[in-house]
């Protein structure tokens, strides 16, 4: 049962990230330029209180810099990430095969 809820939840985010490259691909083909929306913009526009809290308590700590590069990467590729690893994680492990011994 939770194996099939990881992976529906791996589903999930890959749809996400399906979506925010569709929309990367619309504003990059409508500006002229490439665009791409960052992980940090969409947690600030979804969670703007969290976020500030989130990114006060990661510049305290030593891993400042390795936040704020998590948080440049673009949305589409994160997401489609996260799902596939998701997805991978929730196969069933493979049997090993016993040869007869001769």
């Amino acid at each position: 049962m939770l194996r099939l809820l990881i992976r529906f939840a791996g589903l999930l985010l890959l749809a996400g990230g399906f979506a925010a490259l569709i929309v990367d691909g619309t504003r990059s083909l409508a500006g002229g330029d490439l665009r791409a929306v960052p992980l940090g913009a969409a947690a600030a526009d979804l969670f703007p209180l969290q976020m500030k809290a989130w990114q006060a308590a990661a510049e305290r700590q030593f891993w400042g810099p390795l936040a704020s590069l998590l948080l440049r990467a673009p949305l589409s590729f994160t997401l489609t990430l996260l799902g596939a690893l998701l997805i991978v994680s929730s196969r069933k492990r493979r049997r090993a095969i016993d040869f007869p011994a001769r």
